[in-house]
């Protein structure tokens, strides 16, 4: 790294990160042992702090780069960072421009991001991000129209407030451009809904609201409207398990599919330090230090983000472009086309690359039995869904042989 440079290196899973952050301790740089202080994970403990000192860190200028998710690079302005190093792919065109911005925050400064591809595929995404980015190509967001869930959020945070009436706050809602076609029978259900009706009226605990003898709608009790607000701002997540030394501190936390792919005596990374797994009880798995050799890295389900659709378009056009240009026998429009052209040859001698518009199935026998894949390339939720279609599909005509 520069010296005269400073830098986020942004990731787009915790792992990495992870991976990012226990490197400069095991292979540190040269220069002053400041030139590299990682984030540490914002669900370990101790990180609150941490990061307030990476922040003032920035500010002083003191610190040379930060390792960091999302949790870090957005909603923060750090006016000393020159350059985002983005690890592996952004998997949006739009992500990428909004971590690109977190650099060169001083007038009259561009903002500069450096993608590094972990694998060849990444390195036409890259390519094709930026192709999207120049032709201002970006993923559009589409108004919601009216989201029932959000309104019930809503309807019960002001209940725990002064309260609201029905018909005032449902001509209030009405004048929103999202529910303008809210319709009459939709507010009387989300009013059920709240205050525990229908098919929660044997659940308590979902009775939030209730009018009273004013006709003012208010929350039932102290201990839901306590909770509602704790709740608020919340990112649902997969279950976490506690992780914590035999006699000692709580390290942190993990995903509950993660921790379950684990038998005792398996070894993990988490809060910078290896720790060999004892035994689950009571939510919490119960570890011990574990010095040297390799250790697992926690994964999350937060990790397993899909190509946008305009990212996916894109990868398709570069990956055809390249294909094209190599059968013409001109030279490639870009680096990353021309240093993907062996893999592509490859590709070519033993299957077909496919073009846009193409949808790419391949099929090979193994001692297991005959095998098909077929390449979307529209990201993991439409692979996902195709997969569940398929099977469905194949058990819905009998065995599959």
């Amino acid at each position: 790294m520069s010296a005269n440079e400073r830098r986020l290196i942004a990731e787009a899973t915790r792992r990495l990160r992870k991976q990012l952050r226990r490197e400069p301790a095991e292979r540190p740089p040269p220069g002053p042992p400041t030139i590299i202080e990682p984030e540490p994970a914002p669900h370990e403990q101790g990180s609150g702090q941490a990061r307030v000192d990476a922040w003032f860190e920035r500010i002083r200028g003191t610190l040379k780069a930060a390792v960091c998710t999302s949790s870090l690079d957005l909603g923060v302005d750090f006016s000393p960072v020159d350059r985002v190093i983005q690890i592996g792919s952004p998997k949006g065109v739009a992500r990428l421009l909004q971590r690109a911005g977190r650099s060169g925050h001083r007038p009259g400064l561009p903002s500069r991001v450096t993608c590094v591809p972990t694998h060849a595929l990444e390195l036409l995404e890259a390519a094709a991000a930026r192709a999207a980015a120049a032709d201002n190509a970006i993923e559009s967001r589409k108004p919601l129209r009216a989201p029932l869930d959000v309104l019930i959020r809503h309807v019960v945070t002001l209940a725990v407030g002064e309260g609201f009436r029905g018909e005032a706050l449902f001509e209030e809602v009405r004048s929103t451009h999202a529910y303008r076609e809210l319709a009459r029978a939709q507010w009387d259900w989300v009013l059920q809904f709240a205050g525990g009706g229908g098919v929660l009226a044997a659940y308590p605990k979902y009775h939030r609201i209730a009018r009273d003898d004013e006709g003012v709608y208010r929350i039932t009790g102290t201990r839901l409207a306590r909770r509602h607000c704790v709740q608020i701002g919340t990112i649902v997540s997969d279950a976490s398990i506690n992780v914590q030394f035999m006699r000692g501190a709580r390290l942190g936390q993990v995903e509950e599919s993660f921790l379950a792919k684990l038998r005792p005596g398996d070894r993990l990374m988490i809060g910078g330090k290896a720790v060999e797994l004892v035994r689950m009880r009571d939510m919490t798995a119960w570890v011990r230090r574990s010095p040297g050799g390799a250790a697992i890295v926690p994964r999350w389900l937060g990790g397993k983000l899909s190509l946008s659709s305009e990212l996916s378009r894109r990868l398709q056009r570069e990956l055809e472009s390249a294909a094209r240009e190599r059968e013409s026998g001109c030279g490639a429009r870009s680096p990353e086309a021309e240093a993907l052209q062996p893999l592509l040859a490859l590709q070519r001698r033993h299957s077909h690359v496919p073009t846009a518009g193409e949808l790419l199935i391949e099929q090979h026998r193994t001692r297991e039995g005959m095998h098909v894949c077929v390449f979307a390339f529209a990201g993991r939720h439409v692979h996902s869904g195709l997969a569940a279609l398929v099977a469905w599909r194949l058990a819905d005509g009998g065995p599959v042989r």
